[in-house]
């Protein structure tokens, strides 16, 4: 899975992660992420579903691609971290 790495878009996620920490103390997940993982539950929080609903319209299925994203950076991390890749 390639990412867009613009300025623009790492200090967005940046922002994104951060907010997501003040939030609910995980590091490192979006929002969009905390918002899927929420809409799996079988009767998801109101907020989930009117967030999962305004993400779903801009881009389609958008929590569930932002938790394969988050998952691929944080293994992308572990190989640079391991010396297997390169930063």
């Amino acid at each position: 899975m390639a990412f867009n790495n613009s300025y623009g878009v790492l200090l967005a996620r940046t922002i994104d992660v951060l907010t997501c920490s003040w939030i609910w103390r995980d590091y490192d997940i979006t929002i969009s992420s905390m918002t899927g993982l929420a809409l799996r539950a079988q009767q998801p929080p109101r907020w989930a579903r009117v967030l999962g609903w305004c993400l779903d319209h801009i881009e389609a299925n958008h929590c569930e691609l932002a938790i394969a994203a988050d998952k691929q950076r944080a293994t992308n991390a572990l190989l640079v971290l391991n010396g297997t890749l390169k930063p």
